[in-house]
């Protein structure tokens, strides 16, 4: 090829590119967007309210209480299309329905099957501000929906996969399950089970008053302030830190592996302490006072230290340590599985 030829070619070339490049651009900057926004409320007497939402929708639903027998919900819809006449026609596909039936209020968001936004890069979203009595129960199914929730209120059951739930304010039990959800809670009482995957739990001042918390997730961190009650923690491949622990009867059990757990004890009464992690390390913060019987086990080149803190041991090797605390009147057992270190400190 001559040099003038392959001159023109690469001019060519660059020209081409450049007016593919600006029609791109065109075609995706052309969108616009549309919104509308209705209100509903439903009054008399409510001990529960019900949300479910279709999986080809996502936003974001609060909930706070307001009134004795009403519930009062504000609605937008959001989308983007190609033209404002097709962004108005996606939001008219989406329908608010509310209704109460012997106290139960169900509040439900419906859309076509194989809706024409689906599979495209166009967007919608629904926004729900929904406010009710003080003290009912509250149970929210949803996907791609983010929920904040705040009580006081009797109990909440949240199924969700994909967005932030919050948490707060809440006497008898709360439950919260799904995937890939980041989860905040403050606050609750009675009886607390959550689980989620591949995002953090982090939980403050919970009171469990008998019965058992729950915090399961993987490959992300759960972090506790403030806890009574019985606990089971577990992760994997990211840290547990566990803060102001006041453990009470039964067996508590925190694990993770190739991380770390950070555990700050208050109070250890007639129960046992169960903590595992694999090639990782456990450290234990505990009152001088502590009374416990004590099992620490690591693998092979592994290290388990002590400060602070009064142990009649019982048996001393480089890998095990057994030991009383005090009386005894309680069991703390950690064991690392592989490289790790075991760290008691008395405060």
């Amino acid at each position: 090829m001559r040099k003038g030829s392959r001159a023109s070619f690469f001019f060519c070339f660059v020209v081409f590119y450049v007016l593919t490049f600006l029609g791109l651009w065109v075609v995706s900057s052309a969108s616009e967007e549309y919104s509308r926004s209705a209100q509903g409320n439903v009054s008399g007497a409510i001990d529960k309210l019900r949300v479910n939402a279709p999986s080809n929708l996502g936003g974001a639903i609060t909930i706070q209480t307001g009134e004795d027998e009403v519930c009062q919900v504000d609605f937008e819809c959001w989308s983007r299309a190609r033209n404002g006449k097709m962004a108005k026609e996606f939001t008219e596909l989406v329908e608010m329905q509310l209704d109460l039936t012997e106290q139960v209020v169900t509040l439900r968001l419906t859309t076509p099957r194989n809706a024409p936004w689906e599979g495209t890069d166009y967007a919608i979203k629904a926004t729900l501000n929904i406010y009710v009595p003080p003290d009912i129960e509250v149970e929210v199914k949803t996907r791609y929906f983010d929920s904040d929730i705040n009580g006081p209120l009797r109990r909440v059951l949240v199924e969700n996969d994909f967005g932030d739930i919050t948490v707060v304010d809440v006497s008898e039990e709360t439950v919260i399950s799904g995937t890939y959800n980041k989860v905040m809670v403050e606050d609750l009482r009675g009886k607390v089970d959550i689980e989620t995957s591949a995002n953090s739990i982090r939980a403050e001042n919970i009171d469990t008053e008998g019965r058992e918390a729950s915090f399961e997730t993987s490959y992300a961190e759960i972090e506790v302030d403030g806890f009574s009650g019985q606990l089971r923690a577990a992760t994997s491949y990211a840290p547990v830190h566990l803060f102001g622990l006041n453990l009470i009867d039964g067996r508590n059990e925190i694990a993770t592996v190739h991380s770390k757990i950070d555990l700050e004890l208050e109070s250890l009464e007639d129960s046992r302490l169960y903590v595992t992690n694999t090639f990782g390390n456990i450290n234990l913060q505990a009152p001088e006072d502590l009374s416990a019987r004590l099992i620490f086990s690591v693998g092979g080149g592994g290290k388990i230290e002590t400060n602070r803190i009064l142990i009649r041991p019982q048996v001393l090797q480089n890998t095990r340590l057994e030991g009383i605390c005090g009386d005894g009147d309680s069991e703390i057992e950690l064991e690392v599985d592989g490289i790790g270190r075991i760290l008691l400190e008395g405060r």
